[in-house]
């Protein structure tokens, strides 16, 4: 019986969202998604919230604008802080809360945070995927919640409205740290430099033994 029922539903919420239209979302200028086109907007001091009924699930999009005063970070290390404090306090917000799948993401040369909040309500348990996007003035936050029995139904829909997130090519990592590219070009000359002095060692090393080669032979001769 509980299998008719949760089949019944499955085929419930298929049949409601084949009219469920998509539109494409300007966030900003610099930003963009897809959502149904049924969504809702609210604006709180110039904190933009996106929600909307997806087929299997429910979507939330935030555009919240950076303390000012904040201190610009440095490197990719300071990324990661700033991402662990977001998780810490999604994690904390809810007792019964535990992240799973924390991972990063490139999209445009700019890393986002993906992660997994998963609880427990008591009916059954429910997972909010989580994409972050920081960058200095800006931070955006993409969910998208459901259940965790329709899992294998939303992983097709969940994919796609993550895969939709689209960022304008201007945006990069400098957008993020200041170091970005400095980070890499330092990187690079260190490359560079290990390779070099590995070079002249190996070439040092056959020149001493060629050397200590010919002086044994030059021994040899002598005492003949």
């Amino acid at each position: 019986m509980k299998k008719i029922l949760i089949s019944l539903g499955l085929t419930f919420f298929a049949l409601a969202g084949l009219g469920q239209r998509l539109k494409t979302v300007k966030i900003d200028s610099l930003v963009s998604v897809s959502l149904p086109a049924d969504f809702r907007k609210t604006d709180t001091l110039e904190q933009q919230t996106y929600t909307a009924n997806a087929q299997y699930g429910y979507i939330i999009v935030n555009r919240s604008p950076n303390p000012v005063g904040n201190k610009t970070l440095k490197n990719k290390k300071d990324l990661n802080n700033v991402f662990r404090e977001y998780i810490q306090k999604v994690e904390s917000s809810l007792s019964d809360g535990n992240i799973t799948n924390d991972h990063d993401t490139i999209i445009n040369n700019l890393e986002v945070r993906d992660f997994t909040l998963r609880t427990d309500t008591g009916s059954g348990v429910q997972l909010r995927k989580f994409r972050v996007l920081y960058t200095k003035p800006v931070t955006y936050t993409f969910q998208y919640l459901y259940d965790d029995i329709r899992k294998e139904v939303a992983k097709k829909e969940r994919g796609a409205f993550f895969k939709s997130i689209t960022i304008a090519p201007e945006l990069n990592g400098k957008d993020q740290y200041a170091f970005y590219g400095k980070a890499k070009k330092v990187n690079a000359l260190a490359i560079v430099c290990v390779a070099a002095g590995t070079i002249i060692l190996v070439l040092i090393i056959l020149l001493v033994r060629k050397k200590r080669r010919k002086d044994i032979l030059i021994d040899d001769v002598l005492e003949e």
